[in-house]
């Protein structure tokens, strides 16, 4: 079995894991340290983070009971991994994306049911409704907008594939405040959707882990049982408390990455040799007309980091770009040329 891996060679601009290119403000982060030093280390973090959850509930109109906080979202998807999946268990996945869940899925012996992307890289609705049907079908998830092609898939469509499924089906909006396109909605009316979100994209603290998922209460409840005790920090906990009340600054941090993600798509469709795809998220991904590794490498020569993809399904030319500041951004760009120019 292979495990999740990432080369890290040392460039100037990193732009290569999605990142939010702003960091926490620094009052928020005396905030946050302040009142750390104010409690006791000595203690475990609180059993059920009860304020971290009615502060999220708050935020999207739900009950506490409607949500579970975790240690990033992927800790999360994989308690509900542990408590829907079994051996020989089917799970459904609409591919290319996020590799951590296949390999959630080996790690638990279920039976992977893989269903390609359309031409233009477009989740094919009416197979993953028809796939998510079969007998033993434990688990769809459905990342929106997904990693790493950016496209998205609609409240309607994902009710289209609840309406059919005999299992769960989790939908990952790791990416929702560069769309703006929630099912949260869809909670409501299905007890078998799960939604997660995370605080490492435009809420700018990766660093923290933090995540959270939102669901029935029933369904909250049973994958509580499998997750692991006091599996947040305490600094966290309390650094997801004030970062909660910013919606203005993420707002506004969100719409300038939306705006040069759309500028950073323009000049790469002015490139030649280069076909970006368009974006719903904060990357953009494009394909090259010639070695996916010589730009890679090249782009690395030049001091700029982004991320190979090309091994990915359908993805044997592509690669993604995280969208960074406009000076970081600049930088791709103008190595970009650069490389392309001197590659064959």
């Amino acid at each position: 079995m292979h495990g999740y891996t990432l080369v890290q060679p040392a460039c100037p601009v990193k732009l290569n894991q999605n990142e939010c290119p702003f960091d926490v403000p620094d009052e928020i982060k005396r905030e946050v340290l302040d009142e750390a030093m104010g409690r006791n280390w000595g203690r475990y973090p609180d059993f059920v983070p009860t304020e971290v959850k009615t502060r999220l509930g708050e935020r999207h109109g739900l009950g506490p009971d409607h949500i579970l906080v975790g240690n990033g979202s992927n800790e999360l998807i994989q308690a509900t991994f542990l408590a829907a999946v079994g051996r020989g268990d089917r799970v459904v996945l609409s591919v290319p994306t996020f590799t951590v869940y296949a390999l959630m899925n080996t790690v638990m012996n279920g039976d992977l049911c893989q269903v390609l992307l359309k031409e233009g890289l477009t989740f094919d609705v009416d197979r993953l409704a028809e796939e998510a049907a079969k007998p033993g079908t434990k688990l769809v998830i459905l990342c929106s907008p997904n990693n790493p092609t950016g496209s998205m898939i609609t409240p309607e469509e994902v009710a289209r594939i609840a309406t059919t499924a005999t299992g769960l089906v989790v939908v990952d909006e790791a990416y929702f405040e560069f769309c703006g396109v929630s099912s949260i909605g869809l909670l409501e009316h299905f007890s078998n959707v799960i939604i997660t979100r995370t605080f490492s994209k435009a809420l700018g603290a990766a660093g923290l882990r933090l995540g959270y998922l939102m669901a029935h209460p029933d369904l909250v409840q049973e994958i509580e049982k499998v997750k692991l005790p006091y599996n947040v920090n305490l600094i966290s906990l309390i650094a997801a408390k004030r970062i909660i009340q910013e919606q203005a600054l993420i707002k506004e941090r969100s719409a300038f990455i939306c705006s040069e993600r759309q500028r950073v798509f323009d000049q790469l469709e002015a490139i030649s040799g280069i076909r970006p795809y368009p974006s719903y998220a904060n990357f953009i991904l494009f394909e090259v007309d010639r070695s996916v590794h010589a730009i890679f490498q090249g782009l690395i020569e030049q001091g700029v980091l982004i991320r190979d993809v090309s091994r990915y399904p359908m993805l044997d030319k592509a690669m993604r770009v995280t969208i960074g500041t406009r000076e970081e951004n600049e930088a791709f760009l103008e190595a970009l040329r650069e490389v392309v120019r001197i590659v064959e």
